[in-house]
């Protein structure tokens, strides 16, 4: 008689934070490392884990906890989905002024904390955790910890709730988060402006960037055109079209309101940015007056196209997949930036995914970690070798 296939380890779907502190617990008691997912959208970022893990399924840690529209402030669990709350808040004419990527209809608030991607409006508006209010998280110990705003017990010397935000899951598993919503502007309209030098759409970006109007978007796409998006009440954005038009540096048309989102929902996904097969896109934050710069770099190493967001403060750039990844991170740190390379695929572990830290900034890194994860439990590697 044939011996039977092994059953499959069935993967762990805690559904409260009580069921992650007895899961953490006995994690830790026998100092299994765990690989924490939920909806799965932004699994090509950061690195494949090269050590044995058991996966954890946090997709069941759902629910808007508290919402307060008057107060601008909502409280959910970090396995909820973003379109869940984008049309909650949408009912009361607010929003996540961030303009979170979802990549994915299951995207989650926790997946997009941990990745700490925001979208166009981030030059306007902010980066992800300065909407962060405070957070709850079970750390490697088996502790239940709260940080931030509305809270019972915070944890000494750490802005943790700062510090959770683009860590990729390596400190801990949330379990809470608290955001700061904005109201939702009732009117918009883009301005694409074509017939541009590379010159002289880099320099109209840095211009506008200063104006006083109400731009919200700003970017130069992968064909070279300048684009604006401009928000607010229906008479306040007729008006500010009306000034800007005829300061365009070049032929410009203005799309209004449903052009206007379609373009901007796509250039916050990195649509016209994905990788083909034989290509790696990535995603490289620098000041915005050494953009020009950033593009010149990333033409040494194959550039296929490329786009602006952010006033120039994001460079979108395809480039092959096996071009030289310490040498792009290179030359982005020269440029006071740091890159991120998307997997190409499952089979690609990526090892080259970030720009590496500074000496200091690693130190004070690997001292987060070991306080709060010290048998390096949680999503070990994903974001530097042995973290």
């Amino acid at each position: 008689m044939a011996a039977s296939a092994p059953s499959p380890q069935r993967v762990p779907t805690p559904s409260d934070a009580a069921e992650v502190e007895e899961l953490v617990c006995d994690a830790a008691g026998s100092g299994r490392r765990l690989e924490l997912r939920a909806g799965g959208t932004k699994a090509g970022l950061g690195r494949a884990l090269t050590e044995e893990a058991a996966r954890v399924d946090l997709s069941r840690l759902t629910g808007v906890v508290t919402y307060e529209p008057e107060e601008l402030i909502l409280v959910v669990r970090p396995g909820t989905r973003l379109l869940q709350v984008e049309e909650l808040l949408a009912g009361c004419g607010q929003h996540l002024a961030f303009e979170p990527p979802h990549w994915g209809e299951a995207a989650t608030v926790g997946g997009t904390l941990s990745c700490g991607w925001a979208g166009p409006r981030r030059f306007r508006a902010g980066s992800v955790r300065d909407f962060v209010l405070g957070v709850e998280l079970v750390d490697g110990r088996g502790r239940r910890l709260r940080a931030g705003g509305r809270v019972v017990k915070n944890v000494t010397g750490y802005d943790l709730w700062r510090a959770t935000v683009g860590a990729f899951g390596t400190l801990g598993i949330l379990t809470e988060v608290c955001l700061k919503l904005w109201p939702r502007p009732t009117a918009e309209r883009s301005l694409r402006v074509g017939g541009l030098a590379p010159a002289e759409a880099a320099a109209g970006l840095l211009e506008w960037s200063c104006r006083p109007e109400e731009i919200s978007g700003l970017a130069i796409d992968a064909e070279g055109r300048l684009l604006a998006r401009l928000e607010g009440s229906e008479r306040g954005v007729a008006q500010q079209v009306k000034q800007l038009v005829p300061e365009a540096p070049g032929p410009v048309e203005v799309l209004a309101a449903d052009e206007s989102a379609r373009l901007w929902s796509g250039l916050r996904e990195a649509e016209p940015y994905r990788a083909a097969p034989g290509e790696a896109l990535w995603r490289i934050a620098v000041p915005p007056s050494r953009a020009p710069a950033a593009v010149s770099a990333m033409a040494a190493f194959g550039l296929r196209r490329s786009g602006l967001d952010w006033g120039g403060g994001l460079l979108w750039a395809v480039l092959p997949a096996d071009a030289d990844a310490a040498g792009v991170h290179e030359a982005v740190a020269r440029l006071d930036g740091a890159g991120s390379r998307l997997a190409t695929g499952p089979g690609d572990g990526n090892p080259r995914a970030f720009t590496p830290l500074s000496p200091g900034v690693a130190r004070m890194n690997g001292i987060l970690k070991s306080t709060l994860d010290p048998q390096g439990l949680f999503n070990r590697g994903r974001m530097y070798s042995g973290r």
